[in-house]
């Protein structure tokens, strides 16, 4: 009750500045929540139906913190080989109702400080890797395989960032660790649903839509939250239709309610939220779970 007051109150705060008191809350060191159901998700078992999205917990500082509320899974990153540097602010501004437009830039700590942050976090984890070269994702892969198994990864050629360079997924050589394509509104949806099934891999529908919006210092970003999830249910009926049963599927975009989640476990085998956490504190991953199963 008290986090989702001071979620509220947050509202009536510039998101940049919500953003850094997030950030000091996020961090409290709260002891994981002990799964008491199971859910799969194709190959991989998680502890519900729904998660916590990547771009929440960039750089593995929070993870320990959001287990605690009982989401199924935690989606750390997206993470880079190396270092670098976001955009400036402000990069996140409000849109009525429940969205956001934010263009963090994708800034990361590397990878080897993620993992170094994470490593004994008890929960299932999953690390999303970002790249500018099909190299960036296979050196992040073999790191993860020598020192960190997560319980999935997933392979972000979504994020607006790329401004729609990466059409297809980089080829990659085999790992013993399940991945997820994640796929934005730019993906050749068919071409993506082949290769994942070529690999083996799950796929993770949809990622922001790309807006102008000049209270951001880059003049554009990303549209998540409400807005985005009629355009995100659309475009997870296609990709079941051309997937089949065989192929596991998660969706993100706009996920808010009880209805929602069930509207989408029709089509999808998992759920990951994000704008939601943001505007109703983390407190609401636990009811959305709870629906999840019901």
């Amino acid at each position: 009750m008290v986090l989702l007051t001071l979620g509220k109150l947050l509202h009536f705060v510039h998101p940049e500045i919500s953003h850094r008191l997030g950030a000091l809350l996020f961090s409290a060191p709260l002891p994981s929540c002990r799964c008491r159901e199971r859910w799969r998700i194709g190959e991989v078992e998680v502890c519900g139906p729904v998660g916590v999205a990547a771009g929440l917990d960039k750089g593995g500082m929070y993870a320990r913190f959001l287990s605690f509320f009982c989401p199924g899974f935690v989606v750390v990153g997206s993470t880079l080989p190396r270092p670098r540097r976001g955009n400036k602010p402000p990069r996140m501004a409000r849109v009525r109702p429940y969205s956001l437009v934010n263009a963090m830039g994708l800034g990361s700590p590397g990878l080897p400080v993620v993992v170094s942050r994470v490593a004994k976090v008890n929960y299932p984890l999953f690390i999303s890797l970002a790249g500018f070269t099909a190299k960036d994702f296979l050196v992040q892969l073999r790191f993860l395989e020598r020192h960190f198994k997560p319980a999935a990864v997933e392979i972000n050629i979504s994020s607006p960032t790329y401004k729609g360079f990466w059409k297809t997924a980089p080829q990659l050589a085999e790992v013993d660790i399940p991945i997820f394509l994640k796929v934005g509104p730019s993906a050749d949806l068919p071409s993506a649903v082949a290769q994942a099934r070529r690999a083996g891999w799950g796929l993770v529908v949809t990622n922001t839509i790309p807006v102008e919006d000049r209270r951001i210092s880059v003049g554009r970003g990303g549209l998540s939250g409400l807005l985005l999830y009629r355009y995100g249910l659309e475009a997870l009926k296609k990709a079941r239709r051309l997937a089949g049963k065989d192929i596991a599927i998660i969706y993100v975009g706009g996920v808010f309610t009880c209805r929602q989640v069930r509207e989408v476990l029709a089509y999808a085998d998992g759920v990951e939220v994000l704008t939601a956490v943001l505007y109703f504190t983390p407190a609401i991953l636990r009811w959305l779970n709870q629906c999840g199963r019901s």
